[in-house]
């Protein structure tokens, strides 16, 4: 092999090397928990839970997780996107009136980090419109945030909600192994990450039931994350 032909070999060796950690980086993203600063847990020895749910409201799988939730008498926290809600405005009006809380996850996930607060408080207005409320937690995309970041968003009034139990269910990896990656992690005070919209989440509804019923017999139950961090021993 010629000199040539071997540093293109070469090079070409490093940037397979470097998009492969790129990806795998990605896809670890929303595994990205306890950022100083951010609420991911509760201290609490109490058996109960806060599940959360993301990237809605979605017009085919929200209603499907809402049925499941009145069925089994839980209340979540979700975290609406502006844009989603801006669409789907009912679907607010039926998380409120069901006993669910509200989280603020941007208006459209996909925007440059300057504007963050302009996502942030386009997604506060369409929810107060639709339901005379504002929101009070807020969920960055990915889960990442910078310390500025943090410090602006507390000081409009928010607070940056994390978790500390990933289903993996925006994988798509199977019904199985979504109830077994929340089952494996739990622990009392935990903030459980799921996903009712973004993408196509029948895998997510499929396991909830299973979820649900899998936790409350292990004596657990279920609030919204006002609720989880009215409980915490460190907050009294």
């Amino acid at each position: 092999m010629s000199r040539r032909k071997l540093i293109i070999t070469f090079l070409l060796l490093i940037i397979t090397i470097g998009l492969f950690s790129l990806s795998q980086h990605m896809l670890s993203i929303p595994s990205l928990v306890r950022t100083p600063g951010t609420y991911y847990m509760s201290h609490t020895q109490e058996k109960v839970v806060a599940l959360t749910f993301d990237d809605g409201p979605d017009p085919i799988d929200t209603p499907d997780v809402l049925n499941i939730l009145k069925a089994k008498k839980v209340r979540a926290t979700f975290f609406v996107l502006g844009k989603a809600a801006q669409e789907n405005p009912y679907l607010l009006k039926r998380l409120i009136n069901e006993g669910h809380e509200i989280g603020n996850h941007s208006f459209t996930h996909n925007y440059p980090q300057s504007k963050f607060m302009v996502e942030m408080s386009q997604t506060d207005q369409v929810v107060f419109e639709a339901t005379g409320s504002h929101t009070y937690f807020y969920r960055p995309p990915r889960g990442l945030v910078t310390k500025t970041q943090l410090e602006t968003i507390k000081q409009n009034g928010h607070i940056v909600a994390l978790w500390s139990v990933d289903s993996k269910d925006w994988r798509n990896p199977g019904v199985k192994q979504i109830v077994d990656n929340v089952m494996r992690d739990v622990f009392p005070g935990a903030i459980i990450l799921m996903h009712d919209g973004g993408y196509q989440r029948s895998q997510t509804v499929k396991s909830l039931g299973t979820i649900l019923d899998s936790l409350q017999n292990l004596g657990y139950r279920f609030v919204t994350l006002s609720e989880l961090k009215s409980l915490d021993s460190e907050m009294k």
